[in-house]
This record gives structure tokens, sequence and C-alpha cells, in this order.
């Protein structure tokens, strides 16, 4: 799963389902079939068109075949929606009767993270291991000596 930075403004996380403003001014989340096929159209921006069969066997499987130009056109109506409210108007448009085509003027770009790996023990305190071993010995005795006294 991967992250996408959009025309430099936008930012598209597949792993939250998100669609943010850079600065997270503004964050959608996104149902898992929008994200679904906004990953498909960055991952396949760069043809020319994205037919209507590609999308629905993307989508939706074997089931694809019995999917009705409504349910695709409601869907793209919707990722449509969201984009411009991220300021993507012409992220992507229509080729009636064929698909959709990526707007290819709008950088989209792979976001890359290195991880960083803490030593553990850097965060370990002695003192306060100590302390916490000695807390739960004290409500340790002091249940113990309620349990005790109350048998006398």
């Amino acid at each position: 799963m991967n992250q996408y930075l959009i025309n430099d403004a936008c930012i598209f996380n597949e792993v939250s389902q998100e669609l943010s403003l850079k600065d997270k001014a503004k964050i959608i989340k996104l149902t898992a079939m929008r994200s679904r096929c906004l990953s498909l159209m960055i991952e396949n921006a760069d043809s020319n068109v994205i037919d209507k069969k590609t999308i629905t066997e993307a989508l939706w499987g074997e089931r694809g075949q019995f999917v009705s130009d409504a349910n695709l056109t409601q869907l793209l109506y919707l990722i449509r929606k969201d984009l411009r409210d991220v300021g993507l108007p012409d992220f992507f448009s229509t080729v009636p009767r064929v698909g959709i085509r990526v707007n290819n003027t709008i950088p989209v770009s792979k976001l890359t993270f290195t991880a960083t790996v803490q030593n553990p023990l850097k965060r370990f305190s002695f003192s306060r291991a100590i302390a916490a071993v000695f807390g739960l010995a004290t409500v340790l005795a002091a249940i113990d000596l309620a349990h005790i006294s109350h048998l006398i």
C-alpha cells in the first residue's frame, strides 16, 4: 500500500483510504471502492484511456460483467466530487462509451518513507522499572493484608 502526492498539494493514502490536503487542513475519508478506483487510476495514469471493462473487472472482479454503467458512473461522480473538494477538479475525464483518461499534466509521485528503528533500551528507565515493581508489590501486599484481616 502506498501514499501518493498529487499536484504537489494533495496526498492520497491507500492504507487509511484518505485524500487530504498536504497541510492536513482538509481530510476526506474514502470508501473502500472509491479508494481502490483512485488507486487504479493512479497505477494506470500512463495509459491513454482506462477502459470501462478494465475498471469494472479490477473493482468488482468476476461480478464486473453484471455491473451496470450507472454504478460505474456514480462511483466516478463521487470520486470526482472528492477530488474537487481537495482542489483537483480535472484529475480525470470521461471518454464517452469508452472509459476514463487521467490528466497527464497533473503530477503524481509516490511518497517513500524511511523507517527509523529506535533502540528500545534508550527508552528504558531502570528507576521507573524499580518504582513500578515496588508499587505493584505494595498493592499486592495491601490486598493480601486486607484478605488476611478479613479472615481473622
